[in-house]
């Protein structure tokens, strides 16, 4: 037996549109032409008067009892953000607030992923999505391929990049600024002056500083050119969140505040000091180790410490400074009220 009504709506004098339940419709075709089961020529049907933006929405809403492929839940993502945005009145129930979030409920799916769905629908290029619906890339690689240009969407696939660890490879070695590039960077635009161990900061001084200036530079080292969301490095664009990102994997921001003297002088002036095991002390000192653990939340990034022992003696040992590299509250295992710090040993000066 049919155990749900099919839902129509009346297009003509006894004339009906399916709205939901297209495949109980067909498996019950089946089992009458095929199968010879009379008992299946009529079947219950609720008749809904409807639009046809709304019919073709709750087609797109309802119709999901199958495993859907990545590019049909695309497509439909994409159909139903055309029918709220062309059609508002038809939707007053789901105005407002924006539309990952509106979909997301109504869909059923998390925000992220019906995110990811729309970016895929809006920027990957004529070629990528051919390749998208026939299976030749997953949603993870359709994701990486619609953050990059449509022309480098094209050489990727055509370089045979098709997994998402593929494509990543190929985006970070084409598309990516260099170490050298954003090192070369940093000292042309004399980001120096302006840098701070707190690279939040650093990335607005240098939106207000070089983005919104449009600030362009075309040396024979490098080409730079600035708007207030991206910099675009020797052709290679890139988000000013993204340059920080690189930067500090290039010049950490504790060797940032470690280089400033005034820093400097008041981090020696304010510098910490913590007792560790004797064999703890001894792998630090050596580089076996890079991380304490601490019951107490006083220590920052950036900050200076100095750490000592006892040896099996009972003789203090003498004091080395390390700088804290990063506060790790964060990982699992941590107890509630404990740090764990990572340290790089600080070199002597002269």
């Amino acid at each position: 037996m049919v155990l749900q009504d099919l839902l129509v709506k009346n297009t003509d004098t006894d004339e009906y549109k399916i709205i939901a339940g297209h495949k109980r419709y067909a498996a019950c075709k089946l089992l009458v032409e095929e199968r010879g089961k009379k008992e299946f020529e009529f079947l219950p049907c609720f008749e809904q008067n409807i639009s046809d933006v709304k019919a073709e929405f709750q087609i797109y809403s309802s119709n999901c009892h199958h495993e859907e492929t990545p590019y049909e839940i695309m497509h439909k993502l994409e159909r139903m953000q055309f029918l709220i945005n062309t059609y508002p009145e038809e939707f007053p129930e789901i105005q407002g607030g924006r539309m990952v979030d509106r979909l997301a409920k109504k869909y059923n799916l998390s925000k992220s992923t019906v995110g990811e769905y729309l970016t895929i629908a809006k920027n990957l290029g004529e070629i990528a999505m051919d390749a998208f619906e026939n299976g030749e890339i997953d949603k993870s690689a359709a994701v990486t391929l619609a953050g990059m240009p449509k022309e480098n969407q094209v050489q990727a696939l055509t370089k045979g990049c098709k997994t998402d660890k593929e494509l990543k490879a190929y985006k970070k070695q084409m598309l990516m600024p260099t170490s050298n590039e954003i090192l070369t960077a940093y000292d042309e635009l004399n980001i120096k002056e302006i840098d701070s161990s707190d690279r939040k900061e650093t990335c607005e001084r240098l939106i207000n500083e070089f983005g919104k200036s449009y600030c362009g530079m075309h040396t024979s080292r490098i080409d730079i050119d600035c708007t207030p969301k991206k910099i675009s490095i020797n052709k290679k664009e890139i988000t000013w969140n993204t340059f920080i990102k690189l930067m500090e994997e290039i010049i950490p921001s504790y060797k940032v505040a470690l280089g400033n003297p005034g820093v400097r002088k008041k981090m020696h002036m304010e510098n910490k000091e913590l007792k560790v095991p004797h064999k703890v002390y001894n792998r630090l000192l050596s580089g076996q180790q890079k991380c304490v653990l601490v019951d107490t939340d006083c220590y920052k990034e950036a900050e200076l410490i100095k750490i000592y022992a006892t040896d099996p003696l009972g003789n203090d040992t003498e004091s080395i400074e390390f700088a804290i590299t990063y506060v790790n509250s964060q990982e699992s295992g941590i107890e509630k009220g404990y740090l764990l710090l990572n340290l790089e040993l600080v070199p002597l000066f002269g």
